[in-house]
Order: C-alpha cells, then sequence, then structure tokens
C-alpha cells in the first residue's frame, strides 16, 4: 500500500527533525560536562571503537551478540530506505549484505538508481529519513522484550557492560556474559546498536541521512515560499552545521584530554 508508506515515511520525516533536536541537546550536555573531567574507561578513545576484544565494554565473548546486532540494525535501517525506495517508484540497484573476508556478515547495504538524485526533495527526504524511524521501532520492540519477565533485568545488563566504570569495577568477562543469557545479551546488543545507529544517522552531518534531510528540507521550503537558496548560502550552512555538531563530538570524547 504505496499511500501507507509515504505517511510512514512522513512520519519518519518528522520523527527524524525531532531527534535532531534532541541529540544535539545530548551532545552539547556531553560535550560541556567532559571537559574538566577525570579520564576513565567510559570516555577512552579506544572504547569508542566498536570491536570486540579491543573495545573494554566488548569483550570477546559478546562477539555473536554485537556482531548480529550490527546486522540487524544495518539491515533494518536499510531496508527502510529500500522501502522509500519502492514506494517513490525509484528502483534499487543493489542491495544485500557485505561480509568481512567473504565469511563475517558485517552490515546491510542499500543502493538506489540514480533516479534518486533526479527525483523531488519530498522523495529525497522520505528515502534519507525510514531508516532512521526502523531503527527506533526496532529499539523499542526489543527494549520491551529486555524490560519483560524473560530476560534478566536491563540494569543488570547494563551493569554487566558498562556499569563497572562508574562503579571502579571490573571489566566484563566471559563468565559474567554468560550469566546474563543469550535473550538479554541479544536484546541488550539490540537496542544499544539499534538506538545508536539511528541516533548517529539523525544527526545534521553532511553524509549521513540527518545531513541530507536537512540539504533537502532547505530546498524544499525555499520552494515553498518562492525563494531559490544560493548555493554558497546553502553550501555554508550545510558545513557549518555539520563543523559544529563533529566538534561538539570530538569535545565529548576528548574533553578529558583536553
Amino acid at each position: 500500500d504505496q499511500p501507507a508508506v509515504r505517511r510512514w515515511c512522513d512520519l519518519a520525516i518528522a520523527t527524524l527533525f525531532m531527534l535532531q533536536v534532541g541529540t544535539l541537546v545530548l551532545v552539547t550536555v556531553a560535550a560541556g560536562n567532559a571537559l574538566g573531567r577525570e579520564p576513565t574507561a567510559l570516555n577512552d578513545p579506544v572504547n569508542t571503537i566498536a570491536i570486540p576484544g579491543v573495545n573494554e565494554f566488548m569483550p570477546l565473548a559478546s562477539t555473536p551478540y554485537v556482531v548480529l546486532a550490527l546486522v540487524v540494525a544495518t539491515v533494518v535501517h536499510e531496508g527502510g530506505h529500500a522501502l522509500a525506495c519502492r514506494a517513490e517508484g525509484v528502483p534499487v540497484e543493489e542491495w544485500g549484505v557485505a561480509l568481512l573476508l567473504g565469511v563475517v556478515p558485517l552490515a546491510g547495504y542499500v543502493l538506489p538508481d540514480d533516479a534518486l538524485d533526479e527525483a523531488d526533495a519530498r522523495t529525497r527526504m522520505r528515502v534519507f529519513a525510514l531508516g532512521v524511524q526502523h531503527n527506533l521501532v526496532v529499539t523499542v520492540l526489543t527494549g520491551a522484550v529486555l524490560v519483560s519477565s524473560l530476560t534478566a533485568s536491563p540494569t543488570e545488563g547494563f551493569l554487566t557492560y558498562f556499569g563497572w566504570a562508574a562503579t571502579g569495577g571490573t571489566a566484563p568477562t566471559a563468565a559474567s556474559v554468560a550469566a546474563l543469557g543469550p535473550l538479554t545479551n541479544a536484546c541488550f546488543w539490540l537496542v544499544l546498536l539499534n538506538a545508536n545507529v539511528g541516533l548517529l544517522n539523525a544527526l545534521p552531518i553532511g553524509p549521513l541521512d540527518g545531513g541530507r534531510v536537512l540539504s533537502e528540507a532547505i530546498d524544499a521550503v525555499g520552494a515553498r515560499v518562492a525563494y531559490t537558496v544560493p548555493p554558497v548560502a546553502k553550501r555554508l550552512a550545510l558545513y557549518g552545521t555539520s563543523g559544529a555538531v563533529v566538534g561538539l563530538l570530538v569535545v565529548a570524547i576528548l574533553g578529558p584530554y583536553l
């Protein structure tokens, strides 16, 4: 039902703009709090790399759950783009799951046809925004399972993986991960990575979905008021916004070391 999918996409656009405001506030607060704070595992730059065995919060025992959650998050995200493309009549040239070393599933991907570049601003906004909304849907659904009686408590999962850094405990081990159980581990990482993929992509940074929707929104607003935004002004707005957000992210991560 294409009309229903288009309304779902329109909701995704509104959701993405609300997320942009919320994530900008969170990043700004995080950057401010990071300045002058003592370095800990929570703000160690190495731990921003989501590689089990390298990131202290991701022991090797968590690898199956992290890989599962990453694949689900990217497939769901890219599937949103593909669904919007289909509803808008934009062909998809290629789609699938990228494999690391030809064996380990790493991430989903979708390559729309060049027709997307020729589509109107509303169509492109729908395509770019829907992936973020689908990540949020998975976050809510798996979060509901995580708080149910089927799993260990979310607090227990959080303390196992992250709480130790704040309380002075020890990093998670294979034993502590196993103690949570497969379902709790899977749901915990599905919630965390889907939320992170969605929120990161919502940020108004040029190459990300949020930056692309912001670019199209500038054109759409200009068209509505019968005013063509000068290309230089548009680039300055986009580059300025992207630079400011990236700067805040850098401060949020490296603030304790500045």
